[in-house]
């Protein structure tokens, strides 16, 4: 484990995410059905790319959270020096994101904005709007289409996360409705979705139309490809 202090002590917030390297892998189940295990895997490797290419533009500090203290060698080959590294505790995605804010929290950071790696859709306004929405609110939240969160950011600590129902369509609103009854103010983002089946492959190819980003323009062109391989 790695933690700058004095970086995470920035007033600017501090940038999440949160990476299962087994998943990686693997990719999607529902993808691996459609487009074969190679392709899956390739899919989440480039997503995240994606996601690494937002922490290099990101302007605070970021933080590697990994699901295997395992995969620690393995993430610090991809980081940039000045960023930080952890290992997830056990227990479920709540108890984890839950254990990770309390840590970075008495490392200094103050505001944070949690991502996974599967939702290369969100850009520099969708962060730049979670760092506004946290100047007035406690809580930012981007819901996800499928009922989950594709962004979750805070300026004060999480309440108990344990008992949502992570990996769920109903996620996105049990984490709303948990902040708001413990008194958080929520700011509610635009909604975004994840790569999780083929019907995504086909949107994001469109929504990625004009990005000039390396990693976007090459997830563009992965997906066109698998797109055009099966309408043969």
């Amino acid at each position: 484990m790695r933690l700058h202090q004095t970086r995470l002590a920035s007033e600017q917030a501090a940038l999440v995410i949160l990476c299962k390297r087994r998943r990686l892998m693997a990719g999607s189940p529902q993808l691996a059905a459609a487009i074969g295990p190679e392709g899956a895997a390739e899919v989440a490797q480039v997503t995240f790319a994606c996601a690494l290419e937002d922490a290099q533009a990101w302007p605070g500090p970021v933080v590697i959270a990994l699901a295997q203290a395992a995969d620690l060698s393995w993430a610090g080959s991809l980081m940039r020096p000045e960023w930080s590294i952890l290992s997830q505790s056990g227990g479920n995605a709540g108890e984890r994101i839950n254990a990770i804010d309390q840590q970075l929290r008495r490392h200094g950071a103050r505001s944070l904005v949690y991502v996974g790696t599967n939702a290369p859709v969100q850009n520099e306004t969708d962060y730049a709007a979670a760092r506004a929405a946290l100047e007035n609110a406690d809580v930012a939240l981007a819901p996800a289409m499928a009922g989950g969160i594709t962004l979750m950011a805070n300026r004060r600590p999480w309440p108990d996360l344990a008992a949502l129902a992570w990996n769920t369509s109903r996620l996105g609103a049990e984490l709303a409705y948990l902040c708001e009854r413990e008194g958080l103010r929520v700011a509610k983002l635009p909604r975004r979705y994840e790569i999780n089946a083929p019907a995504d492959l086909t949107r994001i190819a469109a929504d990625l139309a004009t990005d000039v980003r390396a990693r976007r323009v090459a997830l563009r062109a992965f997906a066109t490809r698998v797109l055009a391989a099966r309408v043969m």
